[in-house]
């Protein structure tokens, strides 16, 4: 379909000026008529911009000139104007009615409220897209960095750190060498961190983000602010410190953050760095000005809630063991890393098989490798946050040479009932919260125990596992089949199905260990009638589950006694 522009133009003469011009991409753009403002909100045009395709594909946008960015709010890079106009096709408008909207809008919401002063304090509702705006402008393929990587939260007060740059990345770790998670941080960067170079950091609070009219332009005004924050001894330190007795010059770094986020800056009289230009590479010196930096949090808080999960800081703190790591097991360490805990172990004797593959975290590249190691080296590596150890061998043996002393929670993922006697015993001497989790065939039930430290799953001197009483469906013993040629035993089930499994246990095991439980609970997920007549014939609900029966899933909370 080819746009007719003359009703566009019969209707819109009021705002655009004929004729039409064709911009790059085969765009159709109109110059737009627009009043002279006072000095200081000049726009010198503004041009609506018809994206070629239009209006089948794609949406018209107002574009002013590159001297509005950063000087004007609302404008982004390139001077495309940040505004809800055109509301797109398949709304129920027609071309010229889309591009009538967009018109008024710009009027409305933009050209009219900035002639009048009304967004003239716009730049701080969104100080980090400005600040992006402006190092996009200003980068180079010779700049020494591009972003500053954040551990922690911000000083209380002006400091100055240690910092790593990592090459090829060209990203710097705001934190120590000799930082664990910054060291882990390193690790998961992998061929992106090959070479680390150390670099001196002036670490400094601000109260309110920077915004074009304040953030430091040249190295005159950086300097200034930096005086005046450090006190004397760590300014000699930022200034003088060399951290190689034989490098005369070092990469300093200067870096203003808060809440909202974080300004930096490469400060002018660095040593060479070394870019990677095609199979070459070349030493280049750095800039003579100040280069602007990007700033990333990857403290746990943010990469995990965003600053919205207040449970995140206690998390870290948190030290817990898993035994298990199969296809209940492994996507639960993964869920309970992304959560922000601290500290796991896992253990596990098993190698990976191919029959494990379809329903595993870890794929075919594992086979043969042993499940703990390789999901610790794998979870570990995605979230460095999590600092994740292994044991390759069975729940007893790891038992014998350690002990639930230093664990705040214990999870039992295995489903073997030695296991379960195994914790129960080292729980007596230590007691320590304690999950049990497991999926019934063709996860028809999924249940999470949540065990208090004073509740025993063996209580008193009884030997009785009440596992299978727990559950959900009375099973035939022929559902559980045998692997040919071998003694194992599997249920069947996918990866999809086991989904439900992992989300009920993660969920619930993070309310354990954030002890929002007074009280050992138990909790079960059960499949309908539906599900399981697809599944096995003739299959019945225990009294309990059967209220289960005409709906796709229920979950049913019950006391553990």
């Amino acid at each position: 379909m080819t746009f007719d522009l003359a009703p566009l133009s019969a209707t819109l003469t009021r705002y655009l000026v004929e004729p039409a011009t064709r911009g790059g991409s085969g765009a159709t753009v109109y110059r737009m008529k627009l009043e002279q403002l006072q000095h200081g909100r000049e726009i010198s045009f503004a041009e609506v911009i018809l994206p070629k395709g239009f209006p089948e594909q794609g949406i018209a946008r107002i574009q002013l000139p590159s001297d509005a960015e950063l000087r004007i709010p609302h404008v982004e890079r390139g001077g495309l104007l940040c505004l809800d106009g055109d509301p797109g096709p398949g709304r129920g408008l027609d071309a010229t009615e889309r591009i009538e909207a967009l018109v008024k809008a710009f009027f409305d919401k933009f050209f009219d409220p900035w002639r009048d002063g009304q967004l003239d304090y716009d730049f701080g509702k969104e100080p980090q897209n400005y600040w992006t705006v402006n190092v996009l402008r200003k980068r180079t393929n010779s700049d020494t960095a591009i972003r500053v990587l954040t551990v922690d939260d911000a000083p209380p007060k002006p400091q100055v750190r240690g910092g790593l740059l990592l090459q090829p990345s060209k990203f710097i770790i705001a934190g120590d060498a000799d930082n664990p998670f910054v060291q882990r941080i390193v690790e998961s960067l992998g061929h992106r961190s090959t070479q680390c170079i150390r670099v001196i950091i002036a670490d400094i609070p601000i109260s309110k983000s920077f915004v074009p009219s304040t953030w430091p332009k040249d190295v005159d005004s950086l300097l200034r602010v930096v005086r005046a924050r450090l006190k004397l001894s760590d300014q000699r330190r930022f200034f003088e410190q060399k951290i190689r007795s034989r490098r005369t010059r070092e990469h300093r770094i200067v870096l203003f953050r808060n809440q909202e986020g974080g300004f930096a800056y490469v400060l002018p009289g660095g040593p060479p760095v070394v870019h990677q230009e095609g199979i070459r590479k070349r030493a280049r010196q750095p800039h003579t000005g100040i280069q602007p930096l990007l700033v990333d949090r990857v403290d746990p808080a943010w990469t995990v809630g965003r600053d919205q999960i207040p449970q995140v800081t206690t998390r870290q703190e948190k030290n817990i063991v898993v035994f298990g790591a199969g296809a209940l097991g492994s996507p639960v360490v993964e869920q309970l890393a992304k959560a922000g805990i601290g500290r796991i172990t896992v253990v596990d004797s098993d190698a990976m098989e191919s029959a494990n593959v379809g329903r595993h975290l870890l794929g075919v590249p594992h086979i043969n490798y042993g499940k703990a190691s390789s999901i610790a080296k794998e979870v570990g590596l995605r979230f460095p946050s999590c600092a994740i150890t292994h044991h390759a061998g069975t729940a007893e043996n790891w038992l014998r040479s350690n002990t639930l002393a230093n664990y705040d929670t214990t999870l039992d993922l295995t489903g073997e009932p030695e296991v379960r006697w195994q914790l129960n015993e080292a729980r007596k001497q230590h007691p320590c919260q304690l999950v049990v989790g497991w999926m019934e065939p063709f996860v028809a039930g999924a249940h999470v125990c949540m065990l208090t430290p004073q509740t025993l799953w063996f209580p008193g001197a009884s030997i009785h596992d009440r596992l299978n009483e727990l559950e959900a469906i009375n099973w035939p013993a022929e559902v559980i089949k045998k692997v040919p040629g071998c003694s194992s035993r599997f249920q069947a089930y996918t990866a999809a199905n086991a989904a439900y499994a992992v989300a009920l246990i993660s969920e619930n095991a993070l309310r354990l260990i954030d002890e929002e439980l007074e009280t050992s609970q138990m909790l079960s997920w059960v499949r309908g009638r539906q599900f399981l007549d697809k599944q096995w014939s003739n299959l019945t609900y225990r009294e309990w589950a059967e209220q289960a029966s005409p709906h796709v899933g229920v979950t049913i909370e019950r006391s553990f006694v």
